[in-house]
């Protein structure tokens, strides 16, 4: 009997899982974990980082602020530059600044230092996550682009998710430098993996920089009538939601149903839900319209939010969140892949413009939210929040139908 020897793999056949298409994504989503982490690190420690630092909570919520506004500030200038000198390049550059400054952000013990590694870490994440989107946008097909988006913010909502959690446990566990130091760890992660395996295509060269072409991308981008619904829909549905991050930790204290601890459990259900719809992704747009999807977002996330305002033990919140997580990133990666097609020549500004307005709603609404919270109380605050969302998410939906029914 003759045998049956196996045919050795040939060596120009990948397996799907090792495609260079999947090991960039698991790099861009490595480093967008790590900016995730960073920036949402300091929310259920707030109290402890008062009392250390001897101010009122809603001071010491402002290092949310510190982190968020930078990155949304940094955005017109990031987002051109890696269009310009090209997204890989800028991408390491800023990640690992973000390590350094994460890092410095656990060795200080100045109140004021704080704020400013705060600062320089989110600027420098600015040019992390979106330029991430944007390679993305760049290097996956169209008809799979919002599934390959979807797991990318999934890496950010785990990056989210540990960060929140971890926080609450460790700062419970070991006081408030210890959540510093995980995060500036997983800079120095991302950093390392960003500069070993993220590269520029072969024959990519920079181009040399002139203020016309920095202006040109932004031209493009709002010739899109798109873009100014896009972007005010992420404005407005940033602020609605993180907006009350910082906060969550004095509530559920103020309730007498948790504090540090629980509040790292409690924001981690956002991430959470983040990550389910990135699983079940791929399922739904086989069922529903992106639009149709968005609308349900918005829905959802305004159903998470009013369930969050009932007066309840902690684990009932977890799981408001988690579904204010799913609905909140349905509508956020329908709006995320309109922004990734709003100009193809000039990806990066696009989606740097997102980020922009994203991140400038989240970094703005705590100085918002701290007052109106403090003189209305937290249930007039989340039904503010809730209403805000299911409308930004049928109007988004609505206007974007309209705009695409006459161009077609």
């Amino acid at each position: 009997m003759q045998r049956t020897i196996a045919s050795p793999v040939r060596p120009d056949i990948q397996h799907p899982m090792l495609s260079p298409e999947n090991k960039s994504l698991v790099v861009l989503g490595v480093c967008c974990m790590a900016a995730a982490l960073g920036g949402r690190v300091t929310d259920p420690i707030v109290p402890l980082l008062a009392d250390h630092f001897g101010v009122v909570v809603a001071t010491a919520a402002l290092l949310s602020t510190a982190f968020a506004l930078p990155y949304g500030l940094s955005q017109p200038v990031l987002g051109p530059f890696g269009d310009i000198f090209g997204k890989p390049s800028v991408l390491r550059l800023c990640t690992a600044l973000m390590a350094v400054a994460l890092v410095a952000a656990a060795l200080v013990d100045d109140l004021g230092l704080l704020f400013a590694s705060r600062v320089v870490a989110g600027a420098a994440a600015g040019g992390v996550i979106p330029l991430a989107l944007a390679l993305v946008g760049d290097r996956v097909e169209p008809h799979r682009r919002q599934v390959a988006l979807a797991r990318i913010v999934a890496s950010a909502m785990l990056g989210q998710l540990v960060g929140v959690a971890c926080s609450g446990v460790l700062g419970a566990a070991y006081g408030w430098r210890a959540p510093l130091w995980l995060a500036g760890a997983a800079g120095l992660v991302a950093a390392t993996a960003a500069l070993v395996f993220i590269r520029r295509p072969t024959g990519e060269a920079p181009q040399a920089f002139s203020v016309e072409r920095f202006m040109e991308g932004y031209r493009q981008v709002f010739a899109n009538p798109r873009a100014v619904v896009c972007y005010a829909s992420v404005f407005i549905e940033g602020g609605s939601v993180y907006g009350l991050l910082p906060f969550v930790a004095e509530t559920l204290r103020q309730r007498e149903v948790g504090s540090t601890l629980e509040a790292g459990f409690v924001i981690g259900g956002l991430g959470l839900g983040g990550i389910v719809f990135s699983v079940a992704a791929g399922s739904l747009l086989r069922v529903f319209a992106s639009l149709t999807l968005m609308k349900l977002g918005g829905t959802l996330g305004a159903l998470g939010l009013l369930g969050f305002a009932i007066v309840a033990p902690w684990p009932f919140s977890a799981a408001c969140f988690l579904v204010l997580g799913f609905g909140f990133f349905m509508l956020h990666t329908g709006l995320q892949n309109r922004a990734v097609g709003l100009a193809p020549a000039a990806r990066g500004s696009a989606v740097a413009l997102h980020a922009f307005f994203f991140f400038l709603g989240q970094g703005l609404a705590p100085i918002v939210v701290g007052p109106f919270l403090h003189a209305a109380g937290a249930t007039v605050t989340l039904v503010a929040c809730a209403a805000l969302l299911g409308a930004v998410g049928y109007t988004a939906a609505t206007l974007l139908a309209r705009i695409d029914a006459r161009q077609a």
